[in-house]
């Protein structure tokens, strides 16, 4: 596959919370010739918000957002097939640090270099693009566990 060539995906929707992010910014630009979609949130309130309404399968915010608390995020995230990644600036770039994988709690994995969250993107695409399963998953609404599961 050429390096300008879109990956197929078939509908993997990306959130990024950020208050200073735009439409131009270079994530942005970058996840939508992943072929993802991309919305944007300028608050975690305005995230968590977004978040009860709509599906998303991946879930972008800083380390320590401006003017929230990313546990209200991770909260919402846990047992939805979401994926949450916070981002960690560092001198010359930035890590990128799991902290839900699927609906699942991953504190304490590695985070990963930008090279490796885009080898990661890219993973959860064609995850996507081959058995829709996941996708499929993510649009009937989930706001937890299944109450009858108990």
């Amino acid at each position: 596959m050429d390096e300008g060539e879109k990956m197929e995906a078939t509908s993997l929707r990306i959130l990024l919370v950020d208050e200073t992010v735009s439409d131009a910014s270079p994530l942005v630009s970058y996840v939508r010739n992943l072929g993802c979609s991309c919305a944007i949130s300028r608050s975690i309130e305005e995230a968590c918000a977004l978040l009860l309404c709509e599906n998303f399968d991946v879930v972008l915010t800083k380390f320590v957002p401006t003017g929230g608390n990313c546990h209200e995020l991770f909260t919402l995230l846990l047992g939805r097939q979401t994926c949450l990644f916070y981002s960690y600036a560092v001198e010359g770039g930035c890590w990128w640090i799991p902290r839900v994988l699927l609906g699942q709690d991953c504190r304490g994995a590695a985070a990963l270099l930008p090279s490796e969250f885009a080898r990661l993107l890219k993973e959860l695409i064609a995850n996507v693009g081959s058995s829709g399963k996941w996708i499929r998953d993510r649009r009937r609404r989930t706001t937890g566990p299944n109450p009858t599961s108990r």
